[in-house]
């Protein structure tokens, strides 16, 4: 069995704040971007902050992607480093238009800002030629190791096919075309809709993707989605339950086909849940869990006469990933409202085997 110890937890910012996520730099800094206004719903831009102690304290460093009045615009950007860590890759949805505070409603655009001075500084963004409908980004961009980048998105095109099909673009020149998509989900018989998709690298070619699995049109919660790629995020599936409904969920590699995962648990005692999971290409075999986060609440399941999309209003805390520190810990990172402030906590942690 392995064992969670929490070494330390605090919040980094306070300012209606969301979707963050860290990197380690090979100096041993950490940058966190999330976005900054409207909490959950995203009404302004993506600021950074840096850790020059392993999280302890973090310091505000600027903004990577403002926001705009006219026209009006709005941004998340998730942060991301190339493998030999002299890029970190900011990406992310860019919204136009009025803000509306409902999952689905918002046309967008994808966008990636770079840093080649350790996050000092940050490129114009590059927009990159997704399809022109409304989307979902729930992930930073996923360099591998081979060189190639892929970048995620979902489609959100109609509101009874939110979710439709998960895809990734493709570039093998650094960036400076994306000629190719490939699907990572989509049901064949289109029953169900797939959101908050995660990538992770296991070893070189060899990847996972897991998805928040719904059913389309009044997305009621399925059992969370995974799925593999063995040629670089090429080909992907075929698809299987995890057996958990933990909606967003972020894999990350222990080592010998062992993977540590958080999970937002919204129903029960809800809060963030860290679990060690035995992954194989078609199994996922839970072997030991704990909460990571308490959100001090309990919830018995969805509100009657409500959908997915009308529970998505309701949720106080989201978006849980983790990277693992050059001293053997993990730093997590999520949003999570508390005393009534929408904001990002931090938290330090170590895995016990």
């Amino acid at each position: 069995m392995s064992r969670l110890e929490i070494l330390g937890t605090g919040r980094i910012d306070e300012r209606e704040s969301a979707f963050p996520q860290a990197v380690q730099l090979p100096n041993g800094d950490l940058l966190c971007s999330f976005s900054v206004g409207g909490g959950q719903y995203v009404h302004g831009g993506t600021d950074w902050y840096r850790s020059r102690d392993r999280g302890a304290t973090w310091v505000l460093e600027g903004t990577i992607l403002p926001p705009t009045d006219s026209p009006r615009s709005a941004n998340y950007l998730k942060l991301s480093l190339s493998p030999d860590g002299q890029t970190v890759f900011a990406y992310g949805t860019r919204y136009w238009g009025e803000t509306i505070d409902r999952f689905g409603q918002r046309r967008g655009e994808a966008v990636l800002c770079r840093s080649r001075d350790a996050g000092r500084s940050w490129t114009a963004p590059q927009v990159l030629p997704m399809p022109d409908t409304m989307l979902e980004i729930s992930h930073a961009l996923r360099p591998l190791r081979s060189g190639r980048l892929l970048a995620p998105a979902a489609y959100l095109s109609q509101q009874d096919r939110l979710g439709e099909e998960v895809f990734v673009l493709l570039s093998d020149d650094e960036g400076a075309s994306w000629p190719h998509r490939r699907t990572v989900f989509r049901d064949p018989a289109g029953e169900r809709g797939f959101w908050e998709q995660k990538l992770l690298e296991v070893r070189p070619g060899l990847l996972l993707a897991t998805a928040w699995t719904v059913t389309l049109g009044d997305y009621r919660d399925l059992e969370n989605s995974f799925c593999w790629s063995h040629d670089d995020g090429w080909t992907w599936g075929p698809i299987h339950s995890t057996g958990i409904r933990g909606q967003t969920m972020t894999p990350m590699a222990l080592g010998d086909d062992r993977l540590l995962v958080l999970y937002n648990r919204r129903y029960g005692r809800q809060g963030i849940v860290a679990a060690v999971v035995d992954a194989t290409p078609s199994s996922w075999r839970l072997l030991d869990e704990t909460i990571y986060y308490d959100a001090g609440a309990m919830r018995d399941g969805p509100q009657q006469g409500s959908t997915g999309v009308d529970e998505l209003a309701s949720f106080q805390f989201g978006f849980p990933t983790a990277i693992p520190l050059d001293d053997g810990t993990w730093l997590g990172t999520h949003w999570c409202v508390e005393r009534e402030v929408c904001g990002i906590r931090w938290t330090r942690f170590r895995v016990h085997s």
